[in-house]
């Protein structure tokens, strides 16, 4: 569980769900599909793939929050998908790529260039 990283990018459009959005879709699917209590539903593991997807299709559909393949081997419980939407996520800075790792048709220009329209 200790390799959970949220940096993936939001996407456009795209918002982290508040911390009560996060328990209510959770709770309802692991009182649903996991056979929890209401005293038992954070700690209710994900143990077959087929009732995993089942939660995770339903809670990415509830939260509108996508969950990268990368991620789903570290989320074995409903408090794993809890922590994976409660951190705070990284938008990449574009400045922190370095030269040598792109290709070199690739140049990255930190402030846009328009060119004047051409009256006739």
């Amino acid at each position: 569980s200790s390799g959970i990283n949220a940096d993936w990018p939001l996407r456009p459009g795209e918002e982290l769900p508040s911390a009560a959005e996060i328990d209510e879709v959770l709770k309802h699917l692991a009182l649903e599909h996991l056979g929890a209590t209401e005293e038992t539903w954070r700690d209710a593991p994900l143990r077959d793939l087929e009732t995993k997807f089942k939660v995770l299709t339903q809670c990415i559909g509830g939260l509108g929050r996508d969950i990268p393949s990368s991620q789903l081997v570290y989320l074995e419980s409903v408090s794993d998908v809890i922590k994976y939407y409660q951190t705070p996520v990284q938008q990449p800075k574009y400045i922190e790529l370095r030269p040598q790792s792109l290709p070199l048709n690739v140049k990255i220009m930190m402030e846009s260039i328009k060119k004047p329209l051409e009256q006739s």
